[in-house]
């Protein structure tokens, strides 16, 4: 809440979080013209804490706060995941920036999102890991006619070797990688650039209904050295979207493929068609 009539504001909240995600790993190879992931398990993310946060308004256009945080983490194996499994208790400190133009959600035409955050996690204050991250998102929508809108993004998360497995980035879903699962992989290092086009169609099926295509190009590692361009993975996917009073519906379909190379040329490698589905307001 605000202090005094300023825009500075602070405030304390406590949290829980919990979900499920699958273990993926690569299927062993049947064509040389394709791959495939398999599930091999299942496990449990565990959050829960207290957070006190101070900050301010950055006048209309976004906010930008402090937060101290003191945070239990778990993760439990649900199925053939023993190998994850860890508890941590963390004390963090976290610097963000938020900046929110945009002139509508869901299905903006126009104006920009930032999202900046650097943390860090202090031994010293009683946790069991010490590390740092940042985190950087940003998105811009931009006209192109009437009907048509531009909207590329770029999400960076760099985290060293002492990051624990519940803090990692991950790759994998309709927001964030066309053809890959959610949450396919985890890691400590993460490029992602994505870049669509959506069109409001002339008529509606019900609600007001948009039609898009985009192309995704990214990469996750466990260490910075396998960031290189050899590792980059590429997606392509079309969506029909509705925007009904709870929140955006979306139907999507996408497959990743990836490029290499060997004494022949180049070579192309084909991944699985990915079906998506969701509606309502992401929490």
């Amino acid at each position: 809440r605000r202090l005094f009539h300023t825009y500075l504001t602070a405030g304390i909240s406590g949290f829980y979080r919990q979900k499920d995600s699958y273990l993926y790993a690569d299927a062993p190879v049947t064509d040389p013209d394709e791959w495939q992931r398999d599930r091999v398990g299942e496990y449990r993310t565990l959050k829960g804490g207290v957070m006190v946060s101070v900050g301010s308004q950055l006048e209309r256009l976004g906010t930008f706060t402090v937060d101290l945080i003191a945070e239990s983490d778990r993760i439990v194996s649900i199925e053939n995941a023993a190998e994850l499994e860890e508890s941590n208790q963390l004390r963090l400190i976290r610097v963000g920036t938020v900046v929110d133009t945009k002139n509508r959600y869901p299905f903006p035409t126009s104006g920009t999102g930032l999202a900046l955050s650097y943390e860090f996690s202090l031994a010293a204050l009683g946790g069991d890991v010490g590390y740092n991250a940042l985190r950087l998102s940003y998105e811009s929508y931009i006209a192109l006619a009437e009907a048509w809108t531009l909207y590329p993004r770029v999400t960076v998360g760099f985290g060293d070797g002492a990051m624990p497995l519940s803090q990692q980035f991950s790759l994998g879903g309709q927001e964030s990688f066309m053809g890959l699962r959610e949450d396919d992989s985890r890691g400590r290092q993460l490029l992602l650039l994505n870049l669509g086009v959506r069109y409001r169609l002339p008529f509606a099926l019900l609600f007001d209904t948009y039609a898009g295509v985009r192309y995704d190009l990214g990469t996750i590692s466990a260490v910075p050295q396998e960031i290189k361009s050899s590792a980059l993975r590429h997606g392509l996917g079309a969506s029909l979207g509705f925007d009904t009073p709870v929140g955006p519906a979306v139907l999507a379909l996408g497959r990743s493929f990836t490029v290499g190379s060997d004494s022949n040329g180049k070579f192309v490698q084909l991944g699985p068609y990915q079906f998506y589905f969701f509606i309502g307001y992401r929490l």
